[in-house]
């Protein structure tokens, strides 16, 4: 489930979330900004013919609520495969340099080429929005920068400004 070619949207098939042991459809807010992507001002750099962003509904937090990360792999030029079925968990995001949840040592030259997997796969120009959305709820007021960095690829840092 994704989409293809460079507008970043073209053959949308939807973003999904895990709940239990059903995919469903995310919600409409998650939606909303998975689809402003290829408006989208700040994503990571081409490394080996992919980028990955990282994206929020806005930038300014009050404390205590929470901060949804939506993940996205872009493979902007021909000749990459783009496993696009998922949500896929995330490995090695960062708050702060601290890493959150699962990490990963990635020996692998290819951090989005997984040794198993059984889904659709399309080629490359691709973009993959279903990785699973993460989220982070910050107590204490202040600037927190959020990164994804799955082995030699890294996104864009999201500054969150918590008031």
């Amino acid at each position: 489930m994704g989409a293809s070619n460079n507008s970043g949207l073209d053959g949308w098939q939807g973003l999904y979330v895990r709940e239990r042991d059903q995919l469903v459809e995310a919600q409409e807010e998650d939606v909303l900004v998975a689809k402003s992507y290829p408006e989208w001002p700040d994503k990571g750099q081409v490394v080996d013919g992919r980028r990955i962003t990282i994206m929020t509904k806005k930038l300014a937090y009050p404390v205590n609520e929470k901060v949804r990360i939506i993940h996205v792999l872009e493979a902007p030029v021909p000749g990459y495969k783009v496993y696009v079925m998922g949500p896929k968990r995330i490995f090695n995001e960062y708050v702060n340099g601290q890493v959150q949840g699962d990490e990963m040592t990635l020996n692998e030259t290819d951090a989005f080429s997984p040794a198993e997997y059984d889904g659709r796969v399309l080629g490359s120009p691709a973009t993959d929005f279903n990785f699973e959305i993460t989220s982070y709820s910050f107590a204490d007021p202040g600037v927190y920068e959020i990164a994804w960095q799955p082995g030699k690829w890294k996104s864009n840092i999201l500054r969150i400004e918590v008031q």
